[in-house]
């Protein structure tokens, strides 16, 4: 790069008293003028739980701080008299345990908590994570890492892999600057557009780019940009943006040498274009530290059957392999290269683990390596089973039931299977064919109390780790076991054969009322709803599966909760940010011992997760995890929609279809929510209610395949901007709404619609949607509004101009074949409108009561309406308020005694209509109708 050049450095002034800041000050000692403008914005949070964890030293293995603001956080707790002397007291347990950081910057900072650091020449999180594999375990206590809410999954992710248990905790929330914008157009306007941008994070890329392409316009293309580390480099070219140059460590020193084009001798030469080097040669950059010397010393190197990784190579530049290699001359290196060589590669093998190969995207062709989950194979494996799913209760043989939850030792563990079952009692033969003949009739097996193969295999299926039959606090033996067969009364009753549709109605609401009479025993015992109606999940860091993307396991499980909240007053939200103690359903992936869970998950092939009520999910990532519609593997989906039932309040359901069901049955990625999961969760949390802005039937013509022409209509409902879909023969909305009007009908206001007309005849066929005080008419075949019919009208227009005599806003209208009128509504009068005449009746205006007279005294709308709607599945009329809707009357209706037009007694919307419900805005959209 040329000399002179004006550098716009993205980063936070260092903090050091009156001196430069050392990046500024290295860029001038070249030439170059430097400019820094803060980007990012720090809040601390979690403070408290820090300073607890910190004064408990004995808990952890060791410490990990990978930024200074993580450092500064514990220093913010330590910063009164009492806690630094209790500091005093402590630091000394820390400091016979590892520190790990990354970078001088936080080395620096942890040696003034009078710590010390350990890896402050990593640089990266990949190089700290293997310096960390190198010493740490499975069997190691976890490492304390307190950590930003915008951090690298990088560290977390390496760790949990290779099984080091991990505590991360936010101590530090990271947002845009709240000068940011202004500091970056004050620099523009006064300086001009920079020669060099150097970035040091993701974050300030996604917070700064666009500005700065506005800014700098054409000249985008003249603006070198520079990178801290990899990530930040990556950032960059994911928004199509060439990086001149990248900074191997966050260092002034190594930024300047990236900017200048000069090497850094005391660094480890690093050629990026080559993913390995010839051993030999890589033992000698370790050591010599540039290619040039390397090749002094071999002059010929050989192509050798062992090759490393860059990143390998330079974990394993010891200090002690340096320094004999420093004291030898270069005339002597050949004859050393054998013995070093073979120094060298037991110094990587100590540590690095193999990558696994696989050639399939999903892994599955790797997974043969997993810990296999134990089988149920003999009676000795079916009583364990049985214990921990709770068809033996616990109390009746606590070793056995704390051997279920995983509260006993292997040890004792292996004692118990040595036993067999040749001392069983018969007492326990008694409890053990009890439990066995309780878990056939759940699972739709001819109840003997055999231990036979159909049973064996049942039990072999993939399932989810919540107990069957949960004892329960304050609960006895035989409520419980009402419990249980009061569910499996209901999942016989829906497996019985019936005929009839008023037999399966009846059977239906049979099987409810059991089921519901089992949820409201089990609230008054403990299992109760969450309180709100609005949820904050999050999927943990140290908790991403090692199967699926990070977006893959985000965007399944956002539709996970939205399948719920499209059938419940409930909406979920992804919180990334708020507090960790913050969050409602906490989200993860582990295997065996995991995520400081008490229960340990078993392997490969039966429990694949579990659940708590009101609590967290922890998913068992040795399974096979998939996808939908992969065809192979377990659906993550339908395994989370599973769970959240379970955090939400539900027990398993014994029903044919339920998502409830204790057992994974392979479906079709076209699953949904069942009724009697819809009605269970109802029970819970209600049903969902509230006033819409427009209903409709959406009529259309369709062409047969023998080329008749057959009319069709769906039925709409609209609030706020989203629309539904109602299957009128299925009783609910189609699965996947509400979906954003802007997205469904192409040019009607995004906000929605006051109303929707139909005029439907033998002359005309003309749709018009009415907002305000305009309105606009709808082309079907386009699927848009006119921007100019065929009668030369440009839209939108003014309804008073379209229909003389009614003036805009209108609460809501709709087409009334049978006199072709429309009915518009303002208030409490009615405008009859006639389309052939094209005005307003002789009569019109009317009074509401005095058109659609109430049948009951009393039990009348009285005015301000939100919909008026016509509906073809019914042939009736209905008017809607509120959570309120009044039908009008039929002819049937009228020969009982009813008036013209009368309003039969008002009922509650979701009693004719159900599961018209909310989602949150941040769940996923389909683009649809």
């Amino acid at each position: 790069m040329t000399a002179n050049m004006k550098v716009l450095l993205l980063k936070e002034p260092r903090e050091s008293g009156s001196e430069a800041d050392p990046y500024v000050k290295e860029l001038a000692s070249c030439g170059h003028t430097a400019a820094l403008v803060p980007v990012l914005s720090f809040t601390f949070v979690s403070l408290k739980e820090l300073l607890e964890r910190l004064f408990e030293p004995e808990r952890f293995g060791g410490l990990i701080f990978t930024s200074p603001r993580a450092v500064e956080a514990v220093r913010t707790c330590l910063d009164s008299n009492t806690h630094t002397h209790k500091w005093d007291a402590v630091k000394d347990k820390w400091n016979q345990k590892a520190v790990y950081v990354v970078g001088k910057a936080t080395a620096s900072l942890v040696e003034d908590l009078g710590l010390h650091p350990l890896g402050e020449e990593t640089g990266t999180a990949d190089a700290l994570s293997l310096l960390i594999l190198q010493r740490e375990s499975e069997e190691s206590r976890p490492l304390l890492f307190p950590c930003g809410s915008i951090k690298r999954e990088v560290l977390p992710t390496a760790l949990r892999r290779n099984r080091v248990p991990l505590e991360t905790l936010t101590v530090y929330q990271t947002s845009e600057h709240p000068d940011l914008q202004k500091n970056i157009t004050d620099y523009f306007t006064q300086q001009g557009v920079p020669a060099c941008v150097a970035f040091f994070s993701p974050s300030g890329v996604s917070f700064c780019l666009e500005l700065m392409k506005r800014l700098s316009g054409t000249r985008l293309e003249q603006i070198q940009f520079a990178a801290i580390g990899p990530t930040t480099a990556e950032a960059l070219r994911s928004h199509g943006l060439t990086v001149r140059c990248c900074a191997e460590k966050p260092t002034a020193k190594h930024l300047t040498a990236a900017i200048t084009q000069r090497p850094l001798t005391s660094d480890l030469y690093r050629c990026e274009s080559r993913g390995f080097m010839h051993s030999c040669v890589c033992v000698c950059v370790c050591v010599f530290r540039t290619e040039a010397r390397a090749r002094e010393v071999v002059s010929e190197p050989r192509p050798l059957p062992l090759r490393v990784s860059i990143k390998a190579c330079r974990a394993a530049s010891s200090q002690s392999l340096v320094s004999v290699w420093t004291r030898t001359r270069a005339r002597a290196a050949l004859t050393m290269l054998v013995p070093i060589r073979l120094i060298f590669i037991l110094q990587i093998f100590t540590f690095i683990r193999a990558e696994k190969i696989f050639h399939s995207r999903d892994h599955s062709d790797a997974m043969n390596n997993i810990h296999q989950a134990e089988l149920i194979t003999d009676t000795d494996t079916a009583q364990r089973f049985l214990s921990r799913y709770g068809f033996i209760k616990a109390g009746d043989d606590p070793e056995i039931s704390a051997e279920a939850s995983g509260e006993m030792e292997v040890g004792l563990s292996l004692d118990l299977q040595e036993g067999g079952s040749t001392s069983r009692s018969s007492s326990d033969d008694l409890q053990f064919t009890a439990a066995l003949k309780d878990f056939q009739k759940v699972s739709g097996l001819p109840v003997t109390g055999v231990f036979d193969d159909a049973t064996k295999a049942a039990m072999n299926k993939p399932r989810c780790g919540v107990p069957d039959q949960d004892e329960e606090p304050n609960s006895t033996s035989t409520h419980s076991g009402e419990k249980m067969h009061n569910l499996t009364d209901a999942a016989n009753a829906s497996a019985a054969q019936t005929s009839g549709e008023t037999r399966a109605h009846v059977r239906k609401k049979r099987q409810l009322a059991l089921l519901l009479k089992s949820r409201a025993r089990s609230a008054e015992t403990g299992h109760m709803a969450f309180s709100k109606s609005l949820l904050k999940w999050r999927l943990i860091g140290e908790g991403y599966s090692s199967q699926l993307s990070i977006d893959e396991q985000k965007f399944i499980f956002r539709l996970a909760f939205r399948m719920w909240s499209e059938v419940s007053p409930l909406q979920f939200v992804e919180d990334a940010h708020s507090p960790l103690e913050d969050i409602d359903i906490r989200l993860g992936f582990g295997t065996g011992r995991h995520l400081g869970c008490s229960q340990r998950f078993d392997g490969a092939g039966r429990e694949f997760a579990h659940a708590w009520f009101l609590g967290d999910i922890h998913f068992d990532d040795d399974e096979h995890f998939t996808v939908p519609n992969t065809g192979s593997g377990i659906s993550l989906l339908k395994v989370a929609v599973h769970e959240i039932g379970h955090v939400l309040g539900l027990p398993h359901i014994y029903r044919p279809g339920s998502i409830m069901q204790p057992s994974y049955l392979p479906q079709d990625g076209g699953f949904e929510i069942d009724w009697m999961d819809r009605k269970s969760i109802q029970s819970l949390y209600g049903v969902c209610k509230g006033r819409f802005s427009t209903a409709f039937d959406w009529i259309r013509k369709e062409q047969t395949a023998y080329g008749e022409v057959v009319v069709r209509f769906n039925t709409y409902f609209m609030r706020d901007g989203w629309y539904w879909l109602y299957e009128n023969r299925n009783n609910r909305t189609r699965f996947g709404d509400p979906v954003a009007v802007r997205l469904g009908w192409h040019g009607l206001p995004s906000g929605g619609v006051d109303a929707y007309v139909h005029v439907w005849n033998r002359k005309t066929d003309a749709v018009y949607f009415f907002k305000g005080v305009q309105y606009w008419r709808y082309d079907p075949e386009n699927d848009q509004v006119f921007a100019e019919d065929s009668d030369g009208h440009s839209y939108p227009r003014l309804i008073s101009e379209g229909f003389p005599g009614v003036s805009g806003p209108v609460d809501t209208a709709y087409y009334d074949r049978r006199d072709a009128h429309i009915y518009f509504f303002k208030g409490s009068r009615v405008f009859r409108f006639d389309v052939r005449m094209n005005r307003l009746a002789s009569s019109s205006p009317q009074n509401l009561s005095a058109v659609f007279p109430a049948v009951i005294p009393g039990n009348h709308p009285v005015g301000h309406l939100d919909v008026a709607y016509f509906s073809y599945t019914h042939n009736a009329v209905f008017l809607l308020k509120g959570s309120r809707f009044w039908r009008v009357a039929s002819g049937r209706d009228r020969r009982r005694g009813a008036p013209p037009n009368g309003l039969l007694p008002g009922r509650e919307v979701h009693e004719q209509w159900f599961d018209i419900c909310d989602v949150h805005t941040s769940s996923l959209r389909t683009a649809r109708r």
